[in-house]
């Protein structure tokens, strides 16, 4: 398998980029990173595309999904103002259908099993198998999963729905540097959907992490702490 494309990530809260460490958001605090020394969500973006070469990012508006009935005008206004692809998570779900989002042909919808239903799947994006400690999170049942590590079945609902583009995360994982955990699980989906783009994230820390979720049939890795750590170099 090819190495698997870098997808740097921001989490941005309260207008601040923040290190997001195992999903515990409360305690998220501005990251500090050995690119910048800002938070500001704009100049982090430009520097993780620096170091990366990368021609997309995933944004996770945390003020959307933990509640806020709309996109964060932090993010609105970092969408308006790169170039780049943008995988953007602002809770899409039942209180914050796609409209919400801002408009440009570079925005690529995250439906998000954390809080969004089948119906919510669009072509245009990915859907995320959210994932914690390997629990599946949300309303997994109408995703046709029988229990909360069927994984595989909401993947197929997704597939069946439209989406194009799968994203693996255990957010027990993400800041953690301890591995994904979920390469089983990419190499099922990747055998049972040859063609699907499949993304993963949480808990990498160097190329060897990298490399083993290629292996597993991973196209695209998402990556923050081991690029601000600098413990992915080189």
């Amino acid at each position: 398998m090819p190495l698997p494309r870098l997808i740097p990530v921001l989490d941005v809260m309260n207008g601040h980029v923040v290190r997001a460490v195992a999903g515990r958001r409360d305690h998220y605090k501005p990251v500090e990173s050995k690119l910048t020394v800002s938070a500001h969500p704009i100049n982090v973006a430009l520097a993780l595309l620096d170091r990366t070469g990368a021609h997309e990012l995933y944004v996770a508006d945390l003020d959307a999904i933990r509640g806020g009935s709309a996109v964060s005008s932090a993010v609105a206004r970092l969408v308006r103002e790169l170039n780049c692809a943008v995988w953007l998570d602002a809770g899409i779900g039942p209180h914050r259908p796609p409209a919400i989002l801002p408009v440009g042909a570079n925005v690529r919808p995250v439906v998000a099993l954390e809080t969004a239903a089948p119906a919510d799947a669009d072509a245009r994006g990915a859907v995320s198998l959210d994932l914690k400690a390997g629990q599946l999170l949300g309303r997994w049942a109408d995703w046709g999963a029988a229990h909360d590590r069927d994984a595989l079945a909401v993947a197929r609902t997704a597939i069946t729905a439209g989406a194009k583009t799968l994203i693996v995360l255990d957010l027990a994982r993400v800041g953690t540097g301890s591995g994904t955990g979920t390469e089983e699980l990419l190499r099922a989906i990747r055998a049972t959907w040859p063609e699907v783009d499949l993304l993963a994230g949480g808990g990498v820390r160097t190329w060897a992490d990298v490399e083993r979720l290629g292996e597993a049939g991973a196209t695209g890795v998402l990556v923050a702490s081991a690029l601000h750590d600098g413990t992915l170099s080189g």
